[in-house]
């Protein structure tokens, strides 16, 4: 089995080492620089008093050379900078990989405490799964990312072509730390690809098109001749032509404006994504997935969407350039330069609208992937599951909760198969019984995902999961914890008479009334479950509720996860067991606590 602690130390040593010899090499330059600076004065001032030739010439080559050096110099300051990077992220993968994940984002804009799964298995938020094997680099990633997770069910006809794409791209770690160096600190946000793609399908602010380009083109021709012909005096210096310009300008300057106001200030951004774009060109993949991504990017020799980018990022350089009020005077004095600008801008966007949201649609899951791919990468002990197409199956060998450090992760074999089958699991506080249905839940997202899942082996029916195990007041709806979880089980009663078929997941059901209550109304749930296609894990306090198994011998069945208490300590094992648990511990603990005393 691979050691990726060792292989990330590898790497960080070997980035160490070009990092010194960068540095080594850029550390004389500052003063090299200064002693040629020198040179250049001394031998400017010799020339000025001696006015030799050979003092002059050696001055101009001087100089030559000093901005020779100065781009050398920041050349390799950026190739250093570069290198810093790259041990940012490597160390990041480090701690990560030591259980410290929380350098990276969370994703805490996609919790929902009434989505049917997400906020029960801690998908999102601090210390989630999200934030867990979160590398995206794009706001575009993050989004695709998050919905791979949280709508895992939709994804399941894409699981196999998903799953070649992320072993393929999980070797390839230098492209998937280069992304990640593209965009590094780039502040990105929701609202960014919102404007873009609010300017993509708005509509040309330009009228009369034709007869503006002709007027672009025309008007600055016509005024330069007679600029010229005014130096050779043969007419007056054209200066209402230059005045007329700058009025047709003015004419669209609130047009111009918006697209500035909109798109300029991404001109920055839009580069990277180009050159996101062209590491997806580039690169050599052979998996269907991305075979039929870079199809959809319709590559081709000439021009691909790197390139397109790219002239868009070019054209709103230059609308920031243009914003210098001499520069602007001149040039739409002369060319009606924010007017060209305008209909370039315009033209590229009625060219490209249309392929635009392919190209960042590719972006997204090239970065999505990314990070499914270093989640395999960072975890070879992790397995790929086997999507079955038969009736419903969850079937696993070792399974274990991803987020728990191997060396503190317990496993567990899991054999559920076909619908109506029910699973009642008692135990004592603290046994595992919640952490058990999050280890079902967690890898069932993340083999629906196309992710490996932590598991020796596991083979599954893709379905819909609904999960009760965090349910919670609400002072602002008025809602009682009781109701709350009403809700919650009505949603899943709605849903599966419906037609949905579901795997559900329930942590003490009705916990939230007496003891009486709460058991009848939990037998009434179950037995009202058995009439629709679904299945499902439900974690109780309440004994009683295993009896149900000799109601329904060929339906509902008993696990357990027992606790011992020796030598007064109390052992958890933490192993699923068959049967109905024996022991239970909340009086032990509240002695323990000093909460109850001996009498």
């Amino acid at each position: 089995m691979p050691d990726r602690l060792s292989e990330y130390n590898q790497r960080l040593a070997t980035l160490t080492s070009v990092k010194q010899n960068l540095q080594k090499k850029q550390n004389p330059l500052p003063v090299f620089r200064l002693a040629i600076f020198i040179g250049i004065v001394l031998l400017s001032y010799y020339f000025l008093t001696s006015q030799s030739f050979w003092s002059g010439l050696t001055a101009a080559l001087t100089l030559f050379l000093f901005v020779g050096m100065s781009i050398y110099d920041n050349k390799l300051k950026n190739q250093i900078i570069r290198v810093e990077i790259l041990e940012e992220i490597n160390t990041n993968e480090l701690s990560a990989l030591s259980g410290d994940y929380s350098l990276f984002n969370a994703g805490n804009e996609f919790v929902n405490g009434s989505h049917d799964y997400t906020h029960d298995l801690d998908i999102f938020g601090e210390g989630s799964v999200f934030q867990y094997m979160n590398r995206t680099a794009t706001i575009f990633g993050k989004l695709r990312l998050a919905d791979y997770l949280s709508n895992a069910f939709q994804y399941c006809s894409q699981v196999i072509k998903r799953q070649d794409a992320v072993k393929e791209l999980s070797g390839m770690v230098e492209e998937r730390q280069e992304l990640q160096l593209m965009f590094h600190n780039e502040k990105i946000s929701e609202s960014d690809k919102a404007e873009m793609t609010q300017w993509l399908q708005s509509e040309s602010p330009v009228k009369n098109l034709k007869l503006l380009q002709i007027l672009s083109n025309g008007l600055p021709a016509i005024t330069l001749v007679c600029i010229m012909l005014s130096i050779a005096g043969i007419i007056a210096f054209p200066g209402l032509l230059i005045v007329l310009q700058w009025i047709i300008v003015l004419l669209y300057a609130r047009q111009t404006l918006k697209v500035q106001t909109i798109i300029t200030s991404k001109s920055k951004i839009l580069n990277k994504y180009a050159q996101s774009l062209n590491l997806i060109e580039k690169t050599d993949f052979r998996s269907e997935y991305f075979a039929t991504l870079r199809k959809r990017l319709a590559v081709t020799e000439s021009q691909g969407p790197s390139k397109t980018i790219h002239q868009l990022s070019v054209i709103l350089n230059y609308m920031d350039q243009n914003l210098n009020i001499l520069v602007s005077v001149i040039l739409n004095g002369l060319f009606m330069f924010n007017l060209h600008l305008l209909l370039r801008a315009e033209k590229w966007k009625n060219d490209n609208k249309m392929k635009a949201a392919d190209w960042f649609d590719a972006i997204a899951d090239f970065d999505a992937l990314s990070s499914l791919a270093n989640f395999a990468y960072n975890h070879p002990d992790f397995t790929f599951p086997q999507m079955l197409e038969t009736e419903f199956q969850f079937r696993a060998s070792e399974l274990g909760h991803p987020l728990i450090a191997s060396d503190e992760r317990v496993i567990n074999d899991v054999d559920i198969r076909g619908w109506n089958q029910f699973y009642i699991i008692t135990g004592a506080n603290m046994s595992g019984k919640s952490t058990f249905l999050r280890t079902i839940g967690v890898n069932y997202i993340l083999a629906m995902a196309g992710a490996p899942v932590c598991a020796a082996k596991l083979s599954f029916s893709p379905v819909e999961i609904h999960s009760s195990i965090r349910t919670s007041d609400s002072l602002v709806k008025h809602e009682s914890y009781f109701y709350a979880e009403l809700k919650r089980l009505k949603q899943i009663i709605d849903e599966l008479e419906s037609g949905k078929q579901k795997l559900i997941l329930l942590d003490e059901i009705l916990k939230g009334t007496n003891s009486k209550d709460k058991q009848a109304g939990s037998i009434a749930l179950i037995e009202q479950l058995l009439h629709y296609k679904s299945a499902g894990l439900f974690a109780t306090h309440d004994l009683m509720l295993g009896e149900l198994a000799l109601t329904y011998p060929g339906n509902v069945n008993n696990l357990c996860f027992e606790i011992e208490i020796e030598n007064d300590k109390m052992v958890i094992d933490y192993k699923l067991h068959k049967g109905i648990c024996k022991n239970i511990n909340a009086t032990y603990l509240m002695k323990n606590m000093g909460i109850l005393f001996e009498k």
